[in-house]
Formats: structure tokens, C-alpha cells, sequence
């Protein structure tokens, strides 16, 4: 009998919700976890038969649980009061968050590395792998004691192996005492871990770095491990970008009002607002540009690179190999530029096949 108030409270609990997720109207995203919620879905008899139907439901469900990002928050919480510091493929690291990288392929990056190899040679043009490690392998210091963690400096042995690949690591090394590198809650690098790949890049293509551009900063920035790990407690980032006047953007031929997103730098995830988030063909454009054409490929952590490369050529086209839909050895060929530079986070290069299985390679 002296559990009765708490079963009666924890019943009234759960019907409110469900009466409240029975009269709300569906979102559509989640601010915090960054991704589109599941919405309702549509009955057929297939489905149903099949279970499909039931499967998408109880996604459904879940997703648009009322308060559901309270309760994530909440769960996150207890974790780590209980002393678990590792949840899912975050690791928590005293104010900073860090991915979980003992998972890690070297098949992927072997694969990936090759495949890049093979676009230069089917196409007579030059290949430089820019491989950006995650934050744990700049700061192992902040990780908590026995944290899963791979061997980065191994995955980036095996993809030269493969292909040129740049001397990022060194030079992030050499940096990382000055200013941090990297977001404390998201996998990106900041303004100045972007700064020590522009420099890097730099010589590798034969070019004089230029002095840094006027800084812009946006705070309460909440990046991609605090979606997935939202301790309440943890101050949030302020995302910062050093962006030329002189460069244009243009996405999917249409030519953007700057390089940032001015809605999504309103949001949660700043980061995305950099060259308007990822798409598969971007072009940067600077009239004033000493040099012709530069060959990317890129994943996210190119957004904040390639603006500053941007100023020392007049056309700079930028293919993100997990959107595009093309054959890449005739995207390849159709265009001048005689490098292709590939600006990827080793999580890209580790943990998917997106150079690989490129049509053409």
C-alpha cells in the first residue's frame, strides 16, 4: 500500500504524456539533437502486415515524446552522476566532449585513401589528402582514464600508404597550446584549427599564407556531441569564423547573399551555417585571385577551410562525395585545375565508404 502514491503518480505521468503527444501537433526537428524527429505515419495494409507499419510507429512515438528533450537531458544527467563517462560515442572529458574512436576502420580510410588515388590518376591530375583527426587525439590529456580510444596516428599512417597526405597532425601539435583547435562540444575545429590547415595547405600547393581576416563570434553554440550528449550543466561554445569580403559562393548555381547562413547562425548548431551547410557542388569565386582553379573534396570540416584557400584562386569547386550523385571521373575531366585536394575529419574517412564508392572509381 505504501507504493500505491508513487505507481498512481508515475501512471498519471504517463497518460498525461500520452494525452498531451495525442493533442500536440508533430515537430518536425529536434533543436538539440540536431536531426529530423520521426513523423506519423501512414497506414497501409502492407505495412501493417509486414510490421513495417508498427516499426514506424513506435519511432514515431518516441520521437515526438512531449518534453522528450528534457527527458534526454535528464538521462544524461544521471549517467554521469552515476560515473559513466562514456555514452554511446561520446566520452566526457571534464568541460570538453570527445568521440569515441576505438570503433574506427582502417579498411575505410585504406579505401578511401585508394580511391583518391585512383580519381587523380584516371583524371592526370595531383592528389593531397588534408586529414583533420578528432579533438582526442589532440588533447589525450582530457580524456578520462581507460577512455576506448583508436590509434589515429595509425589511420593516418595507412591512408598514406595510399595517397600524399599533408603534415596536418605535426602542426596542430605545435598549435595546440595557444588557443584551442577544436569545439569543447562539437567534432569541428575552430577558427584557429582551420587557420593551421590553411597553413598547411598552403604549402603544400606552392602558396604564401595571407594575414588572417577580421574574426566574427556567435555565442551559445551547441554542437554535435552536445546533441548526442546534452549534460545540462556544460557552457556552451561560441563558434567564430574569419570569412574574406571578397569571396562569393554559389550553391547549385545559385550564388548565396554571403558565406554564412545568417538563420542557422541563430540556431543551436552554428557550425552549419559556414557555406550554408553541406552540399554536393559548391563554387567559391574571387575575382581578384592570382591562381586558376582548385579541386576539392570535401566533408563539413572543409567549411571553414576552404574560404580562406578561396582568396588565392579565381574558381574553387567543391564536390562532398556523400551527397553527390555524379560520375566524379567526368566531373573530374569536364573542368580545369590540375589538384584535387581532399579536405576530410578522419571520423569521414574511418567510418563510411563515400570516396569509394563514388561512381566512376
Amino acid at each position: 500500500m505504501k507504493r500505491a502514491p508513487l505507481f498512481l503518480s508515475v501512471a498519471g505521468l504517463l497518460l498525461l504524456l500520452a494525452a498531451l503527444q495525442l493533442i500536440l501537433p508533430d515537430r518536425g526537428r529536434s533543436d538539440l539533437e540536431n536531426r529530423v524527429l520521426t513523423p506519423a505515419p501512414r497506414f497501409t495494409v502492407a505495412d501493417f502486415v509486414s510490421g513495417a507499419w508498427e516499426e514506424q510507429l513506435e519511432k514515431h512515438a518516441a520521437d515526438q515524446l512531449p518534453l522528450r528533450e528534457a527527458f534526454v537531458s535528464l538521462h544524461t544527467a544521471v549517467q554521469h552522476l552515476l560515473g559513466r563517462r562514456a555514452d554511446g560515442d561520446v566520452i566526457e572529458g571534464g568541460d570538453w566532449l570527445f568521440a569515441r574512436t576505438d570503433s574506427w576502420s582502417r579498411r575505410c580510410v585504406t579505401l578511401n585513401a585508394a580511391a583518391l588515388q585512383s580519381l587523380a590518376e584516371q583524371t592526370g591530375r595531383k592528389a593531397l589528402l588534408l586529414a583533420v583527426p578528432s579533438s582526442a587525439c589532440l588533447y589525450p590529456e582530457k580524456l578520462p582514464a581507460g577512455a576506448p580510444m583508436g590509434d589515429e596516428e595509425a589511420l593516418l599512417e595507412a591512408a598514406a600508404a595510399e595517397t600524399p597526405v599533408l603534415p596536418l597532425l605535426p602542426r596542430l601539435r605545435a598549435a595546440r597550446d595557444a588557443e584551442p583547435l577544436y569545439y569543447r562540444t562539437d567534432h569541428h575545429w575552430t577558427r584557429a584549427g582551420a587557420q593551421a590547415g590553411y597553413v598547411t595547405a598552403c604549402q603544400a600547393l606552392g602558396l604564401q599564407p595571407l594575414p588572417e581576416e577580421a574574426e566574427e563570434a556567435y555565442p551559445d553554440f551547441c554542437g554535435s556531441y552536445y546533441a548526442r550528449h546534452p549534460l545540462p550543466w556544460l557552457a556552451p561554445d561560441t563558434l567564430s569564423f574569419a570569412f574574406p569580403d571578397n569571396v562569393r559562393l554559389r550553391v547549385g548555381g545559385e550564388e548565396q547573399p554571403g558565406l554564412a547562413d545568417p538563420d542557422a547562425l541563430g540556431g543551436r548548431d552554428k557550425y552549419a551555417a559556414l557555406l550554408w551547410g553541406n552540399h554536393a557542388v559548391i563554387e567559391l569565386t574571387c575575382d581578384a585571385a592570382p591562381e586558376g582553379t582548385l579541386l576539392v573534396l570535401k566533408d563539413s570540416y572543409a567549411n571553414a577551410l576552404l574560404p580562406l584557400l578561396a582568396r588565392h584562386y579565381r574558381h574553387v569547386i567543391a564536390v562532398d562525395a556523400r551527397n553527390f550523385a555524379g560520375n566524379i571521373v567526368n566531373f573530374v575531366n569536364e573542368r580545369e585545375g590540375d589538384t584535387i585536394l581532399c579536405v576530410y575529419g578522419l571520423y569521414t574517412l574511418a567510418t563510411g565508404y563515400s570516396i569509394y564508392r563514388l561512381e566512376g572509381l
